[in-house]
């Protein structure tokens, strides 16, 4: 009897064992190793773009000013920030599997996403809307029926085109690609009537592209308002509260309209401080995109 008790408390040990690394202790480990990886998706102006060194953008800027205050408020004397690049895919799979901290690329916080991730406030809000060629005329995703469209698998274009699609019968032929640079090419060699991204990222690559302007146009009402934010792991609650507060406490100051001029208002972009992400700034939230 006793053998069979030790029995049973051996096996309820190890099933603690197993179980523990699926308890991810993230603030440790930075104690521990003093970097902090940060994840990041390339071609993805102005969010984030590959340079000679650290990779560059608004959602880094941002990500950099939490790492400082992470650094103080863990009392580091020195905080080194690991930038692993992903894509619009694998930055889910780099969260889970311990590969990157947190996700700074442009993530919406969506319902289902928050089902499976932590997010912290919203740093920015967009909409997914339609790029085109100016010459093919097309006003509205109701112009596109029985047409190819690109997209990029698990964004929340795709999944609003999928369902719009659905509900209007409009027998759209998905057309896939790896990314923003990707998309624009499929359009602007007829692989694709439209792709469907948040506009914001659809205006950089216009504006990325010498015949940008000249070619290319955003058009369609927005499908969706999708407020950006810092992704995480949603089972390291210590983790996921230090980021939130730090991105909370820097959001109201007067660096964020700085951050914020710095990559949508200069000689090759253009784009106003709209009204919802302002409102971010002032007050901060995590509410979820619509619809």
């Amino acid at each position: 009897m006793a053998y069979r008790h030790l029995s049973h408390l051996l096996l309820f040990v190890l099933s603690l064992g197993l179980a523990s690394p699926l308890l991810a202790d993230t603030l440790d480990k930075i104690r521990r190793t003093g970097t902090l990886t940060i994840g990041w998706v390339g071609g993805n102006p102005p969010f984030g773009v590959a340079t000679a060194g650290s990779p560059e953008g608004y959602t880094l800027d941002i990500c950099r000013q939490i790492a400082t205050d992470l650094q103080t408020r863990l009392g580091l004397p020195a905080l080194k920030i690991a930038y692993r690049e992903t894509t619009w895919d694998t930055r889910f799979t780099a969260l889970d599997a311990n590969d990157t901290d947190m996700d700074c690329s442009a993530s919406t916080i969506t319902r289902d996403r928050l089902a499976r991730y932590a997010f912290s406030p919203a740093f920015y809000v967009t909409g997914t809307r339609l790029l085109t060629r100016k010459a093919d005329r097309i006003r509205a995703i109701d112009d596109l029926a029985n047409q190819p469209i690109a997209l990029i698998r698990n964004t929340t274009g795709e999944k609003l085109v999928r369902e719009y699609d659905a509900a209007a019968s409009l027998g759209l032929v998905p057309v896939y690609v790896d990314d923003a640079e990707a998309g624009l090419a499929a359009v602007r060699d007829g692989k694709a009537r439209a792709f469907a991204l948040d506009d914001i990222i659809l205006y950089s690559q216009i504006s990325a592209a010498a015949d940008g302007s000249a070619l290319f146009e955003v058009v369609g009402p927005f499908l969706s308002i999708e407020p950006y934010g810092i992704m995480m792991r949603k089972n390291d609650a210590p983790f996921a509260a230090a980021v939130s507060d730090a991105l909370a406490s820097l959001l109201p100051t007067p660096k964020m309209p700085a951050l914020y001029a710095r990559w949508f208002d200069t000689a090759t972009l253009k784009v106003p401080l709209n009204r919802l992400t302002k409102e971010t700034f002032t007050t901060p939230n995590r509410e979820p995109a619509f619809p």
